[in-house]
């Protein structure tokens, strides 16, 4: 067996960068960067690279990387089954086809690529280099020294972003281990940090100290865990409990974690849901509105949600920000540390936006600061200490990363961090913490002509692909992936299986392409900074162009075998109904209700679902003769539904678990397959002649939270 030859760092060794393909890797400080991206690698993963490439060619066994790597400590293959797996996730490298590292089973692992090694010994020097005129040597050395100081003296009045910068290069993994963890809090004086993990299939929240070992678990067998937060004394934490009909803010004493309950709570996503204010007087926290900005009363909308305050002394409620309309919610909320602002996100399941209230100005009605204005995410933020600021998280550039805005100024920030989320900082911002999460789902093909089909993928990449649909012919297929930042789309060839893209919006993001009945045109819909819309797309001339130049706002576009094409309105503040546009642009509204998505019919149907209930529904071109189709879908599977020609193909849980086929012109139920998609969106679509299945898999899914020490600023 071939023994591992690793460079040993001394003040003595220069330092070897490595070169391979378009990436450049620094063992000293984990810097891996091509072109497309840069990152650095948590300490294990750096260690394994550089191992495999200062033996490329050569086998390394499992049992001698474990050895170098974990040393004395016990672990057994898995860990480092995981270690190879985030690495060729970094490298974008594949299992099935490898261009880097090379899986030999059983035995170990191989780097084929060709290494290209460059010293950065600074002592090496060329002869001329070493004859530099002493005169000249004397002018560099005084401009260096007037360099240094001038450096010196910036970094005592260094910028929070350029701090918090260096903070993310620095980050590292806090846990590393093969769980979801998300939701990170660090407490006040950021030696503790609290999260929720999900750990069969149940969410808990655990406290782990700044060396990863665990202090508390708070557990509840029938409800979920979220949103943990530390009060300002560090003595409290407050929790939300989630089940399928409840959701209760809880405040448990730390350590004997005896709880008491504190209010009802509403959970709009994956949002936190509550805060507590620095001076631990009040609680912030997500629930029913009862009245929008109007004072329009939501009795018809329960999804609403706004921000709430609860007096810890006066034992108060009232409600504090009003969303401005029926299909707008309010989560997040987050005092600033001076106790004179709340900031929370606002918006809806695609965009959601920071805003700011300042507190007590008004008791019965509220004027929000729009801080971010684009068609962007935002999970959470945290305030920097001098309440001039926010550190955020947003998907405005595709890629999730973490963003500096100035609260006076609106003035944003790119910080980096890509895949980061639920930015934490303590009360001094010496300390940040957030989750890094990663998501892989690829298209995988079932055939439904053989007894026991066994599916296999066929449109993969390291990012998400999702939302397929099959050409009318059924040799190609549309779909959309991230792949290369904000969602776009793309097709591939059933005949050559090959994949190009198609069409990409700047500053947009593109899903549910459908198309046309003749396969020359594809219908696009759009989630910008300007709201929604939906394209056309000329495949020959690969022109696309607003659907008939309408205004308005509407998505989910579908061609009807008329001519008509069929929408979701998207107006600002109304329902999203149902409408009918011409090819003169005129546009119909065919329901008072809204609905969330539709498809059509081979017997010139629309299939839709409706936002407030979770069955099917039909009705004509017309809006007429609406009919129940299926009478529930469960809310885990509500979107997972698609229509090829007169059938209805469906997702089941429970004990009919599978995809079924419903005839939708006779009473005809048949189950078709016992596997599920396992994808968010629209993950589901059938070939034509219903010999196929296609769906989207998330083929993984990692997170993890990473802390790191913030340089100071005095």
């Amino acid at each position: 067996m071939y023994n591992i030859r690793m460079m040993t760092e001394s003040s003595t060794t220069p330092q070897i960068i490595y070169h391979f393909a378009d990436w450049h890797f620094n063992p000293a400080d984990g810097l891996l960067s091509s072109k497309q991206k840069s990152l650095r690698l948590q300490p294990r993963l750096s260690q394994l690279l550089q191992l495999l490439l200062s033996n490329q060619g050569n086998l390394l066994s499992r049992n001698e990387l474990i050895e170098v790597i974990w040393k004395d400590k016990l672990v057994n293959e898995d860990a480092l089954s995981r270690c190879v797996a985030e690495l060729r996730a970094a490298l974008g490298d594949n299992t099935a086809k490898p261009i880097y590292i090379e899986t030999l089973p059983k035995k170990g692992y191989r780097f084929i690529h060709q290494v290209k090694t460059q010293s950065n010994d600074p002592t090496v020097k060329s002869a001329a280099q070493s004859v530099i005129n002493y005169k000249y040597a004397l002018i560099i050395g005084v401009f260096a020294l007037a360099l240094i100081y001038i450096v010196s003296q910036y970094a005592k009045t260094d910028t929070p972003s350029a701090a918090l910068k260096s903070a993310l290069i620095t980050a590292k993994r806090l846990t590393t281990d093969s769980d979801f963890e998300h939701q990170p809090a660090l407490s006040s004086l950021g030696n503790k940090i609290a999260f929720s993990v999900t750990q069969q299939q149940r969410v808990i929240v655990k406290v782990l100290d700044l060396d990863g070992e665990t202090l508390f678990e708070i557990r509840d067998p029938k409800q979920h865990l979220v949103s943990a937060t530390f009060s300002p004394d560090d003595k409290q934490l407050l929790v939300a409990a989630l089940s399928d009909n409840s959701c209760t803010v809880y405040v448990y004493q730390l350590p004997s974690l005896q709880r008491e309950p504190l209010t009802p709570c509403m959970s709009p996503g994956s949002a936190g849901l509550v805060d507590w204010s620095k001076n631990g007087q009040l609680i912030a926290y997500v629930n029913r509105a009862a009245s929008t900005k109007d004072g329009g009363g939501l009795d018809d909308a329960p999804e609403v949600a706004a921000i709430w305050q609860y007096d810890l002394q006066s034992k108060q409620h009232r409600q504090i920000t009003f969303p401005r309309h029926q299909h707008s919610f309010d989560s997040r909320p987050r005092f600033s540390p001076d106790g004179k602002y709340l900031a929370f996100t606002r918006g809806n399941d695609s965009i959601r936006n920071l805003h700011l209230i300042q507190l007590g100005k008004s008791e019965t009605s509220e004027a929000a600061t729009n801080l971010t204005q684009e068609a962007a995410f935002i999970t959470s933020f945290s305030w920097l200490k001098d309440s001039q600021g926010l550190l955020y998280d947003s998907n405005v550039l595709g890629d999730r990363n973490l963003w500096l805005v100035d609260i006076n100024q609106q003035q944003k920030e790119l910080l980096g961090a890509r895949d980061a989320k639920y930015p934490s900082l303590n009360s001094q911002n010496t300390r940040l913490a957030f989750q890094e999460v990663r998501y892989n789902a690829n298209i995988w093909q079932l055939d439904l002509t053989t007894d026991n089909p066994s599916p296999e993928p066929i449109i993969q990449s390291i990012k998400y692909n999702n939302f397929p649909g099959y050409s009318p012919d059924g040799k190609q297929i549309a779909f959309v992936s991230n792949r290369k930042g904000k969602a776009a789309i793309w097709l591939y060839s059933l005949e050559t299986k090959k994949q190009r893209q198609l069409l990409a919006i700047d500053d947009a993001d593109l899903v549910l392409p459908n198309w046309s009945f003749d396969g020359s045109h594809l219908l696009v819909s759009s989630r910008s900074a300007t709201g929604y819309r939906c394209y056309q797309l000329n495949l020959a001339s690969k022109l696309y162009q607003p659907l008939y130049g309408i205004s308005g706002q509407y998505h989910g576009c579908h061609y009807a075998a008329d001519g008509h094409i069929f929408a979701i309105s998207k107006e600002h503040g109304e329902t999203s109904s149902l409408i009918k546009i011409t090819q003169q642009g005129q546009v119909t509204q065919l329901s008072d209700f809204s609905v969330e998505r539709l498809q059509i019919s081979k017997n010139n149907q629309i299939i839709y679902s409706r936002k407030d209930n979770n069955a099917l529904y039909s009705m004509d071109f017309n809006g007429n003769n609406k009919q129940v189709v299926v009478e529930y879908l469960d809310p885990q599977v509500k979107g997972h539904w698609t229509v090829q020609g007169s059938y209805l193909y469906y997702a089941k849980l429970g004990a009919d678990k599978g995809i079924w086929r419903s005839s939708l012109v006779k009473n005809e139920d048949l189950k078709v397959t016992d596997i599920l998609p396992k994808a968010i969106g629209v993950p589901l679509a059938v070939s034509p002649d219903r010999n196929y299945l296609i769906y989207s898999q998330t083929d993984s899914r990692q997170a993890d939270i990473y802390l790191a020490d913030i340089p100071s600023r005095e």
